[in-house]
């Protein structure tokens, strides 16, 4: 063989090599897996048989799907309470994802691969928060009924027409006679403001009339001030009840016996009532002796004698006779003459009311509301 030629060499080499890679054994791939391959190296054999192809692997199985969250169950609304805020529905719970296995990758030749993991199943969705009752509002509270009030006593007529109590003085009219309209002395304004404020509606008129002032009055109140010899002749015979303050114009006006049925007394000096007369008495207590005027005071009382028809209701102490409060009736006989409407001698100047006691004020308000009263 050493005898060929190199081109024949080149040939027979040529045909060897080829002889040797026809018989070469040829070991297959494995199977593709799930998750990667492993490639096998087929051994080279001297005219090996041809290997067999590798199983194919089995494809990674599928990861089953995560079952689906149920969804979150529907809050139920708030009960509405009363005077209170509607409670907002739950919210609906989001449905949990569930994600697949991954799939295998097929392997070139290798072996089997692993199946892909399962999905893990998703999460439920949350249930929605139920909302809270709307807080119900309180009641108000049912106020208590008053009670009822008791009825009050009726009072006892008094003689002279006077019921129990405090008599109703509102809208009756009085004309105060002064010696000067335009200047009152302390007194004077001092009982002016006090009919004021029963009600009353005073005018203030001067001593020297005319007469026609009384006209439509319910009483005429003649101040200590007035000179008799004045009112005396204008006011005498009006047919208007009268109060008279003092005693200077007692014997003119025909109310005692003689001029000399008249004097006057400390203001110390004790009085007590007379005659019962409901009216004109007021709650002061009989047989008690009192003061007129306080003793801060020092003034003097005035006294007179009525006649026989006259209405004793306050004397000195132990003098019956010497009145420092007497009254007429409406057609009482006077001394001289007849009462046209009542009368009412009141001992006390005008200018001490500001200091008369508790029981001479009420002896006071008693006359106004004998004479000036329904």
């Amino acid at each position: 063989m050493t005898g060929l030629p190199r081109f024949s060499w080149l040939w027979l080499g040529l045909a060897l090599s080829l002889s040797t890679l026809a018989c070469a054994t040829d070991v297959g791939g494995g199977s593709p897996g799930a998750g990667g391959s492993q490639a096998g190296s087929g051994q080279s054999g001297t005219a090996g048989t041809t290997g067999a192809a590798g199983t194919t692997g089995a494809a990674g199985t599928t990861g089953a799907a995560g079952t689906t969250g149920a969804a979150g169950t529907t809050g139920s609304a708030g009960t509405t309470g009363a005077a209170g805020s509607v409670s907002t529905a739950g919210t609906t719970g989001t449905g949990g994802s569930a994600a697949g296995g991954t799939t295998g990758s097929a392997g070139r030749g290798g072996t089997t691969g692993t199946g892909g993991t399962a999905g893990t199943t998703g999460a439920g969705g949350r249930g929605g928060t139920t909302g809270s009752a709307g807080t119900t509002g309180r009641g108000g509270t049912t106020g208590s009924a008053g009670a009822s009030g008791t009825t009050g006593t009726a009072g006892t007529t008094g003689s002279g027409g006077s019921g129990g109590g405090e008599v109703n003085l509102n809208g009756r009219k009085a004309l105060l006679v002064v010696d000067n309209p335009s200047s009152l002395d302390n007194g004077e304004v001092i009982l002016q403001e006090t009919l004021v404020n029963r009600g009353m509606i005073v005018t203030v008129g001067a001593s020297t009339g005319p007469a026609t002032l009384a006209t439509g009055q319910n009483v005429v109140i003649v101040s200590s001030s007035a000179g008799s010899g004045d009112f005396v002749p204008i006011y005498k015979d009006v047919a208007v009840p009268m109060i008279v303050f003092g005693n200077s114009a007692y014997s003119n006006l025909g109310w005692i016996t003689s001029s000399s049925g008249k004097g006057s007394v400390a203001s110390t000096t004790l009085v007590s009532l007379g005659d019962a007369n409901a009216a004109l008495d007021s709650d002061v207590m009989s047989g008690v002796g009192f003061k007129m005027i306080l003793d801060s005071r020092s003034t003097s009382l005035y006294w007179g004698t009525p006649g026989p028809s006259g209405i004793k209701v306050a004397s000195i102490m132990g003098q019956s006779t010497q009145l420092v409060e007497f009254a007429y009736e409406k057609g009482a006989a006077l001394p001289t003459g007849t009462a046209p409407a009542r009368r009412v001698g009141f001992g006390v100047k005008i200018d001490s009311i500001q200091d008369v006691t508790v029981e001479a004020f009420k002896l006071l308000m008693s006359a106004v509301e004998w004479t000036a009263g329904p």
